[in-house]
């Protein structure tokens, strides 16, 4: 997939109007002047290790891949609360490590597994031929549970035929385009879509094969959409698994309360559930940056250039994220909120000693 690429093709097959992409990577973010302190940082750099559940890889790693993944580079794979926030580009500057955002609105933890490469996805071709250029449609996917996002370009093989797969707006029909002419073929019944990990663009897998550590910050569409915390589970379990790397550092993030999910509710309950399993799976490699921004709500409004309203401390006391730090009825993080919860990751980040608190840290927050 190719994270805010224009598709500038005309639909020739179906008359569309062309799509147009509306996303772009890294986007620059300065924290400010806000009052942020935090105990215990030192001079000395701290220990680098792997993640405390390192995952040892049966068999060989494709490519020859190092022992472990970068500790200083980090990709995020996560669903609206990471993309709209923008809090990958906000722990970049908290870290001074590199963080590439491979979140996507809408991700569920199948589609994440799928477009980082490590699960399949089959699809039966409209007449069960590739054209010799075009367009064909793809139909019933193979899991069904996989979630095509609109106006975004797949960067996939089908039977060894190189191409893109779309899906365009306000659309439930997805397509695969053959960009360069050649034979035409017959591919009867459901064939492999293969995420093609050989397009070094495609945001979905690049972070993987360039031996990135990872955050995973999945769940909140699984459990909205009748999802099983087994299936979450699972779906992390495969990305760890086939990570090129054979110790990979990586984080799981608890999945966050939207506003009605108040202590005390039943969806707050199922929730807990949730994150109690993914804490009980991962150990100390989950991280709760968002139960950090709650406890410190005053710290993060001030961090978000805010100030703590009366409405903010009742919705903390409710467990949920202040009203100030968030952009919409649901509960969403605005950017603000953004900044607030990178300095949760960063804490946590620093609890597993998995980054450097010393001078450039205390340069950025003391701006």
């Amino acid at each position: 997939m190719v994270y805010g690429k224009p598709v500038t093709d005309m639909w020739a097959s179906s008359g569309s109007e062309p799509l147009t992409s509306r996303r772009s990577l890294f986007r620059s973010l300065g924290l400010g002047a806000a009052a942020f302190t935090t105990a215990g940082c030192t001079q000395e750099p701290l220990k680098r290790t792997a993640s405390p559940v390192p995952v040892a890889r049966n068999g060989s790693p494709k490519g020859g891949a190092r022992r472990r993944s970068s500790g200083g580079e980090w990709v995020h794979f996560g669903d609206s609360f990471t993309n709209l926030s923008k809090v990958v580009p906000a722990c970049a500057e908290l870290t001074g490590y590199e963080h590439m955002d491979a979140s996507m609105i809408g991700d569920n933890s199948l589609t994440a597994a799928i477009r980082s490469g490590c699960e399949p996805l089959r699809g039966r071709l409209a007449g069960g031929r590739i054209p010799a250029k075009g367009w064909v449609e793809v139909l019933d996917f193979d899991p069904p549970a996989f979630r095509m996002h609109e106006e975004v370009e797949y960067l996939v093989e089908i039977g060894n035929v190189r191409g893109t797969m779309v899906r365009p707006r306000s659309s439930k029909r997805a397509w695969f385009r053959r960009p360069w002419s050649g034979e035409e073929l017959d591919v009867s019944g459901c064939v492999d879509s293969t995420v093609d990990p050989r397009h070094e663009q495609s945001i979905g897998t690049k972070g993987f094969h360039r031996n990135f550590s990872v955050v995973f910050s999945l769940g909140r569409n699984d459990i909205d959409t009748g999802g099983s915390v087994n299936g979450l589970v699972k779906n992390i379990r495969t990305m760890i698994e086939k990570h090129p790397a054979k110790q990979l550092r990586f984080v799981v993030t608890e999945i966050p309360a939207w506003k009605g999910e108040k202590i005390g509710t039943p969806k707050r309950a199922e929730l807990d559930a949730w994150n109690g399993r993914l804490k009980q799976e991962f150990g100390d490699s989950f991280i709760e940056p968002f139960q950090w921004l709650i406890e410190h709500r005053e710290q993060s409004c001030a961090l978000a250039g805010q100030k703590m309203t009366d409405e903010d401390r009742a919705a903390g006391d409710s467990g949920v994220i202040p009203i100030s730090l968030t952009m919409d009825d649901r509960g969403h993080l605005s950017e603000a909120g953004g900044k607030a919860c990178a300095a949760g990751v960063f804490e946590e980040f620093r609890r597993l000693r998995l980054v450097y608190c010393g001078r450039q840290f205390r340069e950025i927050v003391s701006r």
